[in-house]
């Protein structure tokens, strides 16, 4: 009785499984998933190691041909600090962290994490998108703001005024306010338009 169970159990699996392997992607467009399930793990990670994005940069290189082996290179400026739990983590500590969620998110083996500390740069920069205006200095690169650093919002302030003219004291629209007029107000923007 048993054979016949097997046997029967064998042939409707059979369709089963041709079925799963018609479903799968193909060969290259899971590589690119994988790299990219790697690419958000390891920021993740960071984050969760209360490592802001401009504090390091990082490059992966697979080792195998089915993009299931990894190696991390990742370059950190000289304020780099990753904590967990509240307490400093050591690079190692933040290599096994690194190594836990690649495995656990995108289902690949990070062979090895490189470390390279730069010790001249604070922070680094970020190559403009196509969606960023070129400021009235024409510079092409954008630089990542260092939270409790308020300069660069005093710049764009700066700027924000100098552009918008004054209304006079006299008027009955600066009694009522910026926003009453339709005016920009000095305060500044939020995502989900001007204070």
């Amino acid at each position: 009785m048993l054979p016949q169970i097997k046997t029967l159990l064998g042939k409707s699996a059979a369709p089963a499984q041709r079925e799963a392997r018609a479903e799968r992607m193909p060969p290259d467009e899971g590589m690119r998933y994988r790299r990219e399930m790697l690419y958000q793990s390891i920021r993740e990670s960071m984050l969760a190691m209360e490592v802001l994005s401009n504090m390091y940069k990082f490059k992966v290189v697979n080792v195998d041909q089915q993009h299931q082996v990894f190696i991390v290179m990742i370059e950190v400026s000289k304020l780099f600090e990753a904590k967990w739990n509240g307490a400093s983590a050591s690079f190692a500590q933040a290599e096994q962290r690194l190594m836990t969620g690649a495995m656990n998110r995108a289902g690949v083996t990070l062979q090895g994490v490189f470390w390279r500390v730069d010790e001249t740069v604070d922070a680094f920069a970020m190559p403009a998108r196509a969606s960023d205006g070129a400021d009235q200095t024409g510079v092409a690169m954008r630089t990542r703001e260092v939270p409790g650093d308020v300069s660069h919002a005093r710049v764009r302030l700066a700027r924000r005024s100098a552009e918008t003219p004054a209304a006079p004291t006299g008027s009955a629209n600066s009694a009522s306010g910026p926003s009453a007029a339709g005016g920009k107000s000095d305060i500044g923007s939020t995502q989900y338009g001007q204070l």
